[in-house]
């Protein structure tokens, strides 16, 4: 009980970090939005690292918290590139790879837990994929010199989701199916970070979202390892 208590006020601490962070972008203070930002993700990191010990198979739960953790670095760096001047793109390009690798321990996680996931998987890769292709066309999102590694990324992320849908359907429990979602508020939030980024849509909504969505995910799946 205790565990779930301590998860619940980092979740907590989490959205209200969360919400400081989103402040201090829109005033464009990012001095003060770094270090909230960090906080936010040390909070779901701390989450689930206290949900760690109800998760009856440990090694999908190491998993998961190292995919949180590199959650946390991607954050950081991207957040560098507000501070940084003209090393904008590399951070940028630093925060997508190590959100990569959080995403490639996570698929690790997910395969871990069920047998010929790729076949029961394929159907959600392909909708996610169509639909990720149909929404770029139509905020014609262009990212230029990163073409290649926006490619790459999306089709991790959702590649990810997909395998989470994949488990819930096939291994049915509360847990798999926070994974699922989780998931899946991934892939939207970062397509819409890509249309943010590259396609010209920056309302204070599209922002909003994304972090409302990106949090969503990293909490979901944290607590995907107190039900699974």
């Amino acid at each position: 009980m205790a565990y779930r208590i301590a998860a619940v006020l980092l979740s907590l601490g989490c959205v209200l970090c969360g919400h400081w962070y989103m402040n201090a972008t829109r005033a464009k203070d990012y001095k003060s939005a770094f270090p909230r930002k960090g906080l936010a993700g040390l909070c779901f990191v701390a989450a689930g690292l206290c949900l760690l010990p109800l998760c009856p198979d440990r090694g999908f739960a190491r998993l998961v918290v190292a995919g949180l953790c590199f959650g946390l670095l991607g954050d950081q760096l991207l957040a560098l590139r507000f501070l940084t001047g003209k090393r904008h793109d590399l951070m940028f390009a630093l925060g997508a790879l190590a959100f990569s690798v959080g995403h490639v321990w996570y698929l690790l996680a997910l395969c871990g837990r069920g047998v010929g996931l790729l076949r029961p998987s394929l159907p959600f890769l392909v909708a996610g994929l169509a639909a990720a292709a149909l929404y770029a066309r139509l905020r014609r999102i262009d990212p230029g010199k990163f073409r290649c590694a926006a490619l790459v990324y999306i089709a991790l992320v959702v590649s990810m989701a997909a395998a989470a849908c994949a488990l819930a359907a096939r291994r049915f429990s509360a847990g798999a199916l926070l994974f699922a979602v989780g998931g899946v508020c991934f892939a939207v939030s970062d397509n819409l970070l890509l249309a943010r980024s590259f396609g010209g849509v920056r309302t204070e909504g599209i922002n909003s979202a994304i972090h409302i969505s990106y949090y969503a995910a990293q909490l979901l799946i944290a607590w995907s390892l107190a039900f699974l």
